[in-house]
C-alpha cells in the first residue's frame, strides 16, 4: 500500500514512530499527530535522515483534551488532503501510586486519553474516510492499538484488574474502586467494545475498523508516568537484558511490524471487527464480546464526546486534588537522623540536627531540658540559688527580732538560752529553705515559687 494519507497518533516515539518511519519509506504521506511539537519535529528529522524524500508532517493533537482533538480535525481539513488510514496508537499508563488524575474535560485521565480522545477523533474523521472510499478507493482503514491487558484472564493475572467495566462507574469515581491497572484495563476494553460496535455501523461504507495488541513492549514511552525505578526495570532489565529469554517480551520493531501489517496487508482488505495479536486474529476477552455492553459503552462515549445526535453528558467535577504520596527519600532522612539524634525542642525529628547545633551555640543559662517535665533550667536554678543566699543572709540579720516575737511568752527560756535560741532559729530557717517546694508556710517560699514559674515553662516539649 503506497501513496496513501495516514494519520498516526503518538508517532514521535516508540512503536508509533517506527511504524511512521516504515510507512514513509513505503511512499505514504504520514501525518504525525502528537502532543509535543518539539518531540514530533525531532522525530521527523530522524525520518528525513533515513529517507530524505519522505512525506512526513506534524500536526498538534492532545488526546486528553477534546478541544485539541477538534482543532486537529479542523487543521487537517484545511490541508485539503484525502484520508485513507487512521491509526489510534497513543496511550498512557499511569504510575501505581493510585492517585486519580483528570483530563481537561474532567475525565479520569487514562480513560480520557486512551479511549474518549481516540473515539472523538475517529468519529470526526469518519466522513473523510467514507468520502475517500466513495471516490473509488474502497479500502479505508481504522486501526485501534489496544492491549491484551483488557482481559483480566490474561497474564500477568492480578486482582487489581479483575473487575468488569461498569458504565455506572465509568471513571472509577466511586470510593475505593480506582487503581491504575483497572483504569488501564477498562480504557483498552472500552476501545475494543466500541471497535466492534463501530464495525457494525460502518458496513457497506468501504471503511473497516480493527484492533490489535502489539505485545508487551517495556521499552516504549507508555509507562512514562511510572517511577524511575519501575521505568529502569521495564526498559533496561525486561526490555534489554531479559528480553531474549522471555518470550512474551517484544521489541519496538515487533510492535511497529504489527501496526504496519494491519495497515497495509492486502489480505485484510474488507476485513473488519477483528482483534489481532502476533499478526494473527485471536478472540478478545469475554467481556469485550458482550453485545449489550458494546452498545452501552458506545452510546455513553458518544454522549461524553458531545457527538451530534446524542444527548450531551459532562463528566462530574473532580474532587479536590488528592495528596501525593510522601517521597521515599524522606524515609531515608529519618533513618539517617533518628538513630543518632533525638528530636530538638521544636519536636521535629527532621531538624533535630539543626536544633542540636543551635543548642550547642547557646550559653548554659539558655538551654532548656526537653525530656523532663519538672526539671528547671539553668537560669531558674541560678536565680533560685541567689534567692536562697538572700533569704539566708536576711535570716541571719533578723533572727533576733523573729525569735523575740515567737518566744515572748517564754521569758524564762529567752533569758536563760538566748544564744541557743538564736542558733535554733537559724537552723529552722535553713530547713524551711530545703522543703520550700513541698510546703506553703511563708512569703519567702511563695515568692521563690512564683519566680521559678515565671522563669520558663518547659512542659510540652
Amino acid at each position: 500500500m503506497t501513496g496513501r494519507v495516514i494519520i498516526i497518533t503518538g508517532a514521535n516515539s516508540g512503536i508509533g514512530f517506527r511504524a511512521a518511519e516504515q510507512l514513509c519509506e513505503a511512499g505514504n504521506d504520514v501525518i504525525l499527530a502528537c502532543r509535543s511539537e518539539e518531540r514530533a519535529k525531532a522525530a521527523i528529522e530522524k525520518i528525513f535522515k533515513r529517507s530524505p524524500n519522505a512525506l512526513a508532517t506534524f500536526m498538534q493533537c492532545d488526546l486528553s483534551d477534546l478541544t485539541s482533538v477538534r482543532k486537529f480535525v479542523e487543521d487537517f481539513h484545511a490541508t485539503g488532503k484525502k484520508l485513507h488510514v487512521l491509526v489510534n496508537n497513543a496511550g498512557v499508563h499511569l504510575s501505581k501510586d493510585n492517585r486519580r488524575q483528570f483530563s481537561a474535560d474532567n475525565f479520569e485521565l487514562t480513560m480520557g486519553t486512551n479511549h474518549l480522545g481516540p473515539f472523538l477523533l475517529t468519529h470526526l474523521l469518519l466522513d473523510d474516510l467514507k468520502k475517500t472510499a466513495a471516490d473509488g478507493d474502497a479500502d479505508c482503514r481504522i486501526i485501534n492499538v489496544t492491549s491484551s491487558l483488557h482481559d483480566p484472564a490474561a497474564p500477568p493475572k492480578t486482582p487489581l484488574r479483575r473487575h468488569a467495566l461498569d458504565v455506572e462507574n465509568f471513571f472509577l469515581e466511586k470510593e475505593g474502586t480506582y487503581n491504575n491497572q483497572l483504569s488501564y484495563k477498562n480504557s483498552k476494553c472500552a476501545m475494543i467494545l466500541t471497535t466492534y460496535e463501530l464495525s457494525e455501523r460502518l458496513k457497506d461504507t468501504g471503511v473497516t475498523v480493527n484492533t490489535l495488541c502489539p505485545g508487551f513492549i517495556p521499552s516504549t514511552e507508555l509507562c512514562r508516568h511510572a517511577g524511575g525505578g519501575q521505568k529502569f526495570f521495564l526498559r533496561y532489565i525486561l526490555g534489554t537484558i531479559l528480553r531474549p529469554v522471555m518470550k512474551p517480551v517484544k521489541t519496538i520493531d515487533d510492535g511497529a511490524k504489527a501496526i504496519v501489517d494491519v495497515v497495509a496487508n492486502e489480505d485484510l482488505k474488507g476485513v473488519t471487527g477483528k482483534y489481532y495479536k502476533d499478526l494473527v486474529e485471536i478472540v478478545s476477552s469475554e467481556e469485550s464480546r458482550n453485545k449489550e455492553l458494546q452498545t452501552a459503552v458506545y452510546e455513553l462515549s458518544a454522549r461524553y464526546c458531545h457527538l451530534e445526535g446524542y444527548e450531551p453528558l459532562d463528566a462530574p467535577t473532580p474532587p479536590p486534588e488528592e495528596p501525593k504520596p510522601s517521597p521515599k527519600k524522606s524515609k531515608k532522612v529519618k533513618k539517617a537522623v533518628v538513630p543518632e539524634e533525638t528530636a530538638g525542642p521544636s519536636g521535629d525529628i527532621e531538624v533535630a540536627k539543626e536544633d542540636k547545633k543551635e543548642s550547642e551555640d547557646k550559653t548554659d543559662d539558655e538551654i532548656k531540658f526537653a525530656d523532663e517535665d519538672d526539671k528547671p533550667d539553668e537560669t531558674t536554678v541560678s536565680k533560685t540559688e541567689e534567692s536562697k543566699e538572700e533569704v539566708k543572709d536576711s535570716g541571719k540579720e533578723e533572727a533576733p527580732e523573729d525569735t523575740g516575737k515567737e518566744e515572748e511568752p517564754k521569758d524564762t527560756k529567752k533569758e536563760e538560752e538566748p544564744k541557743d535560741a538564736k542558733k535554733e532559729e537559724e537552723v529552722k530557717d535553713v530547713e524551711k529553705e530545703e522543703v520550700k517546694d513541698s510546703e506553703n508556710e511563708d512569703g519567702v517560699k511563695d515568692s521563690e515559687k512564683e519566680e521559678v514559674k515565671d522563669s520558663g515553662d518547659y512542659k510540652g516539649y
